[in-house]
């Protein structure tokens, strides 16, 4: 039996090329690509994974993909969300979808009216993430601190300058602090009210320090979850190896996990979930619980930059 049959709607950054040799290591085919702003990475993609390129997206969903792995630039994918609702095709984002809140918004409501679309950082498939959120069942999570270092000396350059504008791809404090709120997302109960589903922000604060960045370079957030338990993420872009780490304060003691460079990060458990997915299964993540997330970060950046815009 052939497996399921993936286009790709962007290939803005690292992630659909990762994506796209999983999936085709899981029996998926590569169909299509589409990319607007970048003819050379489509024309790469192209040839590495044998996928026909497109100039427009409605010639990409024409094929009828099984399922559409979207990485466009960020303020493209509100348009891409529609076009595959409208086709009646699954899309999963890598992130990131949203740089403002009515760009959320626009998602929101595709995803209450039935649309399958989802998105989610790739840490809470990591098998280490899988664990320690299995080891937290029946704990009493009193707080959280959560860590989301990635160097961004790679958004700085001219190509990939996008990612570091706030107004396009949403800057250090959103593209970064994806991580830090799905970990949070991904390991605590959300039964409890611990997860970020009705979350309320404390404050946010954000400093570029030395590096020539259009958005921040650390940033620190406190909100406290609808429970009553209070979350802290630091998000950084400054040099160095990548670290995520999450500590968990409980009632039975403290759970901390990090992952660095060389951890399994979870992008081969992804392939898995889109593979379901593509198949009539659920999403990977629910809606709702990205959108959360989002909210927070969104509202976080605000905040911190002093735009005064309302997540």
């Amino acid at each position: 039996m052939s497996g399921p049959t993936v286009a790709f709607a962007g290939a803005a950054h690292s992630h659909p090329f990762a994506d796209a040799a999983n999936l085709i290591a899981r029996g998926a085919a590569v169909t299509g690509v589409w990319e607007a702003d970048d003819a050379d990475r489509r024309r790469d993609f192209a040839t590495r994974f044998g996928a026909t390129e497109h100039d427009t997206l409605d010639r990409l969903l024409a094929d009828r993909p099984d399922l559409v792995v979207a990485t466009p630039r960020t303020p493209r994918a509100p348009a891409v969300m529609a076009a595959c609702s409208a086709a009646g095709v699954p899309v999963f984002f890598n992130k990131t979808v949203a740089a403002s809140a009515d760009a959320l918004t626009t998602f929101d409501a595709a995803a209450a009216s039935g649309a399958r679309v989802a998105s989610s950082s790739v840490l809470r498939f990591a098998p280490a993430v899988v664990s320690f959120a299995a080891g937290l069942a029946g704990s009493r999570v009193r707080a959280v601190e959560v860590v989301a270092q990635h160097d961004i000396a790679g958004f700085l350059v001219p190509e990939r300058a996008w990612q570091d504008d706030p107004a396009s791809g949403g800057g250090t404090l959103v593209s970064i602090g994806v991580h830090a709120v799905d970990l949070v997302d991904a390991v605590l109960p959300a039964s409890e009210g611990a997860a970020l589903a009705g979350a309320t922000l404390v404050d946010a604060h954000a400093a570029a320090g030395d590096l020539p960045t259009r958005s921040e370079a650390v940033a620190v957030v406190r909100a406290v979850t609808a429970g009553g338990v209070p979350v802290t993420a630091t998000v950084s872009g400054v040099p160095g190896p990548d670290r995520y780490a999450v500590r968990v304060v409980a009632d039975d003691g403290l759970h901390e996990l990090a992952l660095g460079d060389g951890d399994d990060l979870g992008y081969a458990g992804l392939a898995d979930a889109l593979i379901r997915f593509a198949t009539a299964g659920p999403a990977p993540v629910p809606w709702h619980r990205t959108s959360a997330g989002y909210r927070v970060l969104l509202a976080a950046a605000a905040r911190a930059r002093g735009t005064g815009e309302a997540a």
